[in-house]
């Protein structure tokens, strides 16, 4: 099929739908028209519906510009879909889709017949090996696009990836080919960020969870603002008098955006060894937030430019101050359009290949439909003798031992299919023998875990036992982070073919910046001590992450009781309660998310380990009238109340093993009938160690520690008796 002269390129943003027509002449493109038409509403306000203001957009939109007879390709944003990169040994053409499929199945985490994917090819003379970049996304969330733009009678020839469109509008303009030395293009969007690396015709993609609305939160819980008053307020803050207040309320962000891109830009470096990363692009309104960009350059320790124009395209006339104005967001348009004229280095689509044999047939109908009416009467006719023959000669259907000798074969398959089944016990005997492997792994991840919490250096008077000294320090200013949960999950890394444990854990801090205050203590332990003598494993540093987006943020009121910021007060996160929400594991980097842990916290042999912290086997809830906020003497890890980071020790209330009385002599059922311990020896009120007004916070961190087979420690070493802890199985 001949390749369009002219295409329309479209990017349904969280804050307008941005679009950009490009006309092809040769290998050079030029500007036919282009449009911003902004949502009445952000799309990420709350309990907006997005559906319908997309569509109110959409219908402004096509009013201005026709769409019928066009070529038209759209996007679905990087954090709706999936990129994986991966490398292949040298094979022959022929047989790459094979390979290809085989790592498509291994890397999606999902059924790979309930996903529409795509993948490209990157191949360099001085690399053997061929990179595959494989995009895919759910049928589900293609199909909820396709009928938005369907109620308006928009058909897309193309659906692609948002952060594969930005790569390849800058492959053409800033021409990547070319180029000599990585450079990286770090576009925020509203809801992620996409982070994309792009070095000697090939790149690399990562996004994370985190954009522009979470600026605009940290503004609005700062000042107490609606979303839309807070989004205004960030857009306008260089030109703000309170530009000081607004920039101090958004650095936790700042400090959260810095830790996921050391995280990624360590990643890539890990795979590619011998590249050199000093050159940043920013993409994307967020970028003008005044000081941003010097942020991340002295942090990171590269040169960090924005992009305000393009090298090959522009307008002249009078839409060329709105063009100039627009360009920074109209990146991933520009891609878009670049894929419908043939000049796309990706070229992946991941519309149903259902919907494009349609699109097909429609537009071919007015030419064929005489045609096909002249062959299917030819065909009926040439067909009606034979069909009519053979009926006439198969009266009554196949014979009946026919049926009887399928129905018999069918009875010897599943005979056979059960016997097998029981005789296979090799692979349970196996996992049972190996369940106590490596036992000796979990006291050093326990140990590692109360080193890299003290790294915080509470301050002495925070390990008192005297309330008064405790309080005497405030929230915002306590070095002290406690531990709530302690857990591991065993997963295997299919991409560099290794063992690893994904580690996680929630913690309680009330430092005012607790992200650059985690980042500057636990995460600095962490990475200084990624890889030590005697020690199984060696921490990743690049998969250290604190998840700002699930953060949350408690604040005591004037009765004692703890609400959550942004939600509602409830019994069971009352601060006189030890009471949790659950936590979210974050999927393993490369390959699919391991399973998670059953009930207990200790997965299943071949699965993870792990223990509850906070909520420790045998514990015994504590009545209500008795809960308190929680302080520094809380926390605790395997059931034991004790926190790691300088808390100190609470009294443990384990109730004894059946038929053992609760004082010399005397049966449980007599302790129970003279009202049990809680009326004999009542626990005393605890104190509140967070005075009301004050805010604390719960963050989950999570690292992944690599297993090193030539330092794995037999059953019954002396590190594991050293530490006295009592060891966990790790399924191999």
């Amino acid at each position: 099929m001949a390749q369009p002269k002219a295409a329309w390129g479209m990017e349904i943003g969280a804050g307008a739908i941005k679009a950009i027509r490009l006309e092809r002449d040769g290998d050079r493109v030029s500007v036919s028209d282009f449009a911003v038409v902004s949502h009445k509403k952000i799309l990420a306000t709350p309990d907006v519906d997005q559906d319908e203001i997309t569509r109110l957009s959409l219908g402004q939109f096509i009013s201005s510009n026709v769409l019928e007879g066009e070529n038209l390709v759209v996007s679905v944003p990087g954090h709706a879909a999936f990129a994986r990169f991966a490398k292949l040994p040298p094979v022959e053409p022929k047989k790459v889709p094979d390979i290809v499929k085989f790592e498509a199945v291994q890397q999606i985490p999902f059924p790979i017949d309930q996903v529409e994917w795509d993948y490209e090819t990157f191949a360099s003379d001085d690399v053997r090996e061929l990179e595959v970049g494989i995009f895919a996304i759910t049928r589900d969330r293609v199909q909820k696009r396709l009928s938005v733009l369907a109620d308006l009678e928009i058909e897309p020839a193309a659906l692609t990836l948002s952060p594969v469109a930005v790569y390849n509008a800058l492959a053409y303009d800033h021409d990547l080919a070319d180029r000599k030395g990585a450079v990286i293009y770090l576009d925020i969007g509203t809801h992620a960020t996409d982070v994309i690396i792009a070095e000697q015709g090939r790149c690399w993609i990562r996004t994370f969870p985190l954009g522009g609305t979470h600026f605009t939160e940290a503004i609005a819980s700062t000042f107490k603002l609606g979303y839309s008053k807070a989004e205004k307020l960030k857009q306008t803050t260089a030109a703000s008098k309170y530009a000081k207040q607004i920039m101090q309320a958004m650095r936790p962000v700042f400090s959260d955006l810095l830790q996921d891109l050391q995280r990624s830009i360590g990643y890539y470096q890990t795979l590619h060894r011998n590249t050199k990363l000093s050159l940043m692009v920013g993409l994307g309104s967020t970028f003008r937030i005044p000081g941003l960009r010097k942020f991340l350059g002295q942090q990171l320790q590269i040169q960090v430019l924005r992009l305000d124009e393009f090298k090959k395209i522009s307008v002249t006339g009078r839409e060329a101050a709105s063009f100039a104005a627009a360009a920074v967001n109209l990146v991933t348009a520009y891609g878009l359009a670049l894929q419908g004229v043939g000049l796309a280095r990706i070229d992946a689509n991941l519309m149903p290949v259902e919907a494009l044999r349609t699109q097909l047939w429609r537009r071919k109908t007015k030419w064929f439909a005489a045609a096909a009416a002249i062959v299917v009467m030819g065909s009926v006719m040439s067909l009606y003798r034979p069909i009519s023959d053979n009926s006439s000669m198969n009266v009554g259907g196949p014979p009946k031992v026919v049926h009887q000798v399928v129905q018999a074969a069918g009875r010897y398959i599943r005979r056979f299919d059960e016997l097998q089944a029981k005789g296979n016990v090799g692979f349970a005997g196996e996992n049972l023998r190996r369940l106590v492997d490596y036992r000796g792994i979990w006291p050093h991840l326990i140990h590692d875990a109360a080193d890299a919490l003290a790294a915080a250096d509470p301050q002495p008077e925070l390990l008192s036992s005297d309330v008064q000294t405790i309080t005497s320090i405030e929230p915002k200013k306590r070095n002290l982070v406690e531990l709530e949960r302690l857990e591991g999950l065993y997963f295997f890394e299919p991409e560099t073919k290794s063992r690893r444990i994904l580690v996680s854990m929630d913690v309680r801090l009330s430092h005012e910046m607790p992200g650059e205050f985690l980042n500057t203590t636990v995460a600095k332990w962490l990475r200084d001590n990624a890889e030590r003598p005697g020690v199984p494993y060696r921490i990743l540093n690049e998969t250290i992450s604190f998840h700002p987006d699930q953060r949350r943020t408690f604040r005591v009121t004037s009765t004692g009781e703890v609400e959550l910021v942004g939600g509602t007060r409830s019994g069971s996160w009352s601060s006189r309660g030890s009471s949790r929400p659950p936590a979210r594991r974050e999927r393993p980097s490369g390959g699919r998310a391991p399973p998670g842990p059953p009930a207990g916290g200790v997965q299943a042999p071949g699965g993870g380990f792990g223990l509850a912290g906070a909520q420790g086997a045998g514990r015994r809830p504590r009545p209500k009238q008795q809960r308190r906020a929680p302080g520094p003497g809380d926390g605790g890890m395997m059931g034991a109340n004790q926190s790691l980071g300088g808390g100190g020790p609470r009294p443990s209330r384990r109730p004894g093993p059946p038929g053992v009385g609760t004082q010399s002599g005397r049966s449980t059922q007599r302790s129970s009938r003279s009202g049990g311990l809680d009326s004999l020896g009542p626990m005393p009120t605890q104190p509140l160690l967070y005075p009301p007004g004050s805010e604390y916070y719960r963050v989950p961190i999570t690292f992944e520690v690599e297993l090193i087979d030539a330092l794995l420690q037999p059953p019954g070493t002396q590190r594991a008796a050293d530490l006295g802890e009592a060891s966990e199985g790790v399924g191999s």
